[in-house]
């Protein structure tokens, strides 16, 4: 991605002012405590999920898997990234094309279908460990660790893409399945092929409902309820095909009815190149993004204000210097349901920096 320029287009920008308080009482300290304390034990199971890194013949992809030394975990478990693909006993895969859809090969129980050859299996923790492949048939994967492999497991995956739509360096951390996801900086725009990627990790299909929201709230959708996810596949959704409306700044909201799966949106840019855009954050009285480089030209911040209540943002900067409030974008007002947006150009003028909002 052509580095002068950037979208703050991770999540974490879009959920951040619309919190509750609650009211804390101290506890009555003339009675007994009689509160047992719970033992911390290490996580036991871990389960992540990788999209499909590229349809372009010239990617070439690098996953890297890493798991932290953490004490009380014992000495047995593994760690392992497989193809999200399901083959039937015949010996027929049954990958359908490069969308690795499952076919529904075999026995309704499962027992006609065999489990696919490990792509990545970690050795040890404490040591990171990559592997690299290329071009367009690179299957999403589904990755599970226990043990003392468990705890802190992570994947990166980053892709190459030397040109043509997407071109540029495409970051992602690996998820973890879920039923709730929001993305805001996603795009309907003509010059923007932005795809939502659900990997379904499971054994069973799983249904989902992706609705879009615009600067004037819920977009008119055509297909994006019950989207049906069939096991062990990642079914990339493009955005353009379930609204007749060409946003700039759209935000998408991911939610199973039924099973679970891993989601990511794919930004591609006709210009600008392509990028992952990571799920957001939940909710926060205040909120920073990081990773502003220096010679960002036209940065931009969009956000949606989730709920019924509209949401107002005070913006800073946090640069080497101190904190500093961009002139004629101190605040940023959300309207519930909408999404917003703000260009705030050359903002960080040279120096690296991050965005505070609260």
């Amino acid at each position: 991605m052509n580095r002068t320029t950037l979208s703050l287009i991770a999540g974490a920008t879009a959920l951040a002012a619309v919190t509750g308080f609650a009211a804390v009482t101290s506890p009555d300290t003339s009675a007994p405590d009689t509160t047992a304390t719970a033992a911390e034990l290490p996580v036991e199971r871990t389960s992540l999920t990788c999209p499909t890194p590229s349809v372009s013949d010239l990617a070439e992809t690098t996953y890297t898997s890493f798991t932290p030394v953490t004490k009380g975990t014992g000495s047995d478990g593994k760690a392992e990234l497989r193809p999200a693909v399901t083959e039937s006993t015949d010996g027929e895969d049954a990958k359908d094309g490069k969308t690795g859809k499952a076919s529904g090969k075999g026995d309704k129980d499962g027992k006609g279908e065999k489990e696919a050859k490990a792509f990545l299996t970690a050795k040890e923790p404490g040591k990171p460990l990559a592997e690299d492949v290329s071009g367009s048939d690179s299957p999403a994967l589904v990755g599970t660790a226990d043990g003392k492999f468990a705890p802190g497991w992570t994947v990166q995956q980053t892709t190459e893409v030397a040109a043509g739509t997407g071109r540029g360096l495409l970051g992602a951390a690996c998820t973890a399945p879920d039923t709730d996801f929001w993305f805001p900086g996603a795009s309907t725009a003509a010059d923007r092929t932005d795809y939502v990627h659900l990997v379904n990790p499971d054994d069973s299909a799983a249904v989902v409902d992706i609705e879009l929201y615009g600067r004037d709230g819920a977009l008119e959708t055509t297909t994006g309820e019950g989207i049906t996810v069939a096991p062990h596949s990642d079914d990339p959704v493009l955005l353009s095909t379930l609204t007749t409306e060409k946003l700039d700044n759209v935000t998408v909201h991911v939610s199973v009815r039924s099973g679970r799966v891993g989601a990511s949106v794919q930004a591609l840019d006709d210009k600008l190149g392509g990028d992952w855009l990571g799920a957001s954050v939940d909710p926060a009285g205040s909120l920073v993004i990081p990773g502003i480089p220096k010679d960002a030209t036209a940065v931009r911040l969009i956000a949606f204000a989730p709920g019924d209540a509209d949401a107002d943002l005070k913006v800073r900067l946090a640069s080497p210097t101190g904190q500093i409030t961009p002139a004629g974008n101190e605040t940023l007002h959300l309207k519930a349901g909408m999404t917003g947006a703000v260009d705030l150009g050359d903002v960080m003028r040279g120096e690296p920096g991050s965005l505070v909002l609260t």
